[in-house]
């Protein structure tokens, strides 16, 4: 169930890449906890869209969902928000 105004919430930087290459917008990344969070706005679409992921009948453009992913980890790297690199 989706709580209005609750983030999806996923700490799987592959599933981020894939979420970011379907224009799913990112909210944040949450360094607070042990391990960090990527926060995007909540849909039924993007729960589809992860589960597709998750279970393995997702497709991409494998150069895009690269070059995402690169980046994704660049900024976890350098602990800064999509929008700061």
């Amino acid at each position: 169930m989706i709580q209005e105004n609750a983030p999806y919430r996923t700490s799987d930087t592959a599933l981020a890449a894939f979420l970011k290459v379907k224009n799913y917008f990112l909210i944040s990344i949450d360094y607070e906890k042990p391990r960090f969070e990527f926060l995007f706005r909540d849909s039924q679409q993007i729960r589809e869209d992860a589960n597709n992921y998750i279970i393995g009948n997702a497709l991409t453009d494998p150069s895009d969902f690269a070059r995402i992913f690169k980046k994704l980890n660049r900024i976890i790297y350098k602990r800064v928000q999509w929008e700061d690199d």
